[in-house]
């Protein structure tokens, strides 16, 4: 199936910590904006937004079409944020990690211990997911893709969702080894519909660590959509592998998987 008008997005989330100690600071009361009405300054571009999401900090880039435009967009945030937080404390910093423990001084507020307010779903069974239930103390942090297309139709999104699991989720799982995260979210197949395509909801922050990291994310994008070009899919008892590879973060089926549809991420 040929898809046009591609776009990529994407509204990721980073941990804020504090280099010295090394321990993860919230971002309630520092980070502007609020989840779902983000905050955007005078010197950032269209498209460009910041806000918190429990104790993290989570941002949006405009759609582009290029690994350019994408991994740059990227960057400028993540430098945004970084900057605006050393203005507050020379200290802080961003990571941009999997999953971190969190002292219990920064988690007493309300908005540190919501979790799971905007369900996604999981493409193979057509369910909703599960709300995650997190130890007290744990957090982590994801790396949502934008994937928008012309002529949008649920149908359609669910195989991009599956392809995005092969080209995408699997090969991450032998550069993000994390486990905790995949024990509450980033499940194979979760995502999200939208009104300009679907958003896929396995990555964790880490994925997008650095420029290599990055330029990997947009080759498996590029693959998903040569695949869906080309209608390849993975056979039924492939689907079943690579849903407990991502599930399990299993780097011996991802192996498997990688080598036999070729995955260039």
């Amino acid at each position: 199936m040929l898809l046009s008008n591609i776009t990529i997005g994407a509204d990721p989330e980073l941990f804020i910590v504090n280099s010295k100690t090394g321990k993860v600071v919230s971002s309630i009361g520092l980070i502007p904006g609020t989840k779902g009405n983000a905050y955007v300054d005078d010197t950032m571009p269209k498209g460009f937004g910041v806000e918190i999401d429990n104790i993290l900090a989570e941002f949006n880039i405009p759609p582009v079409t290029t690994k350019e435009g994408f991994v740059n967009n990227i960057l400028y945030m993540q430098d945004w944020i970084r900057s605006f937080v050393k203005n507050v404390n020379p200290d802080y910093d961003i990571k941009c990690s999997a999953s971190e423990m969190v002292d219990a001084d920064q988690l007493q507020s309300e908005e540190a211990n919501l979790f799971g307010c905007d369900p996604d779903f999981n493409c193979y069974t057509k369910t909703k997911n599960p709300k995650p239930n997190p130890p007290k103390n744990l957090r982590s942090a994801g790396f949502h893709i934008h994937f928008g297309y012309a002529n949008f139709d649920v149908e359609t999104s669910l195989k991009i969702v599956r392809l995005f699991d092969l080209c995408v989720g699997v090969p991450s799982v032998r550069i993000d080894s994390d486990k905790r995260r995949r024990s509450l979210y980033g499940k194979a197949g979760a995502f999200r519909l939208q009104d300009w395509g679907v958003e896929y909801r396995c990555l964790s922050s880490y994925m997008m660590k650095d420029v290599d990291t990055l330029s990997r994310v947009w080759a498996g994008i590029t693959q998903v959509r040569d695949y869906m070009d080309r209608g390849i899919f993975p056979s039924t008892s492939d689907t079943e592998r690579i849903v407990d590879c991502i599930n399990y973060g299993d780097e011996a089926l991802a192996k498997y998987l990688v080598d036999k549809y070729k995955l260039i991420m």
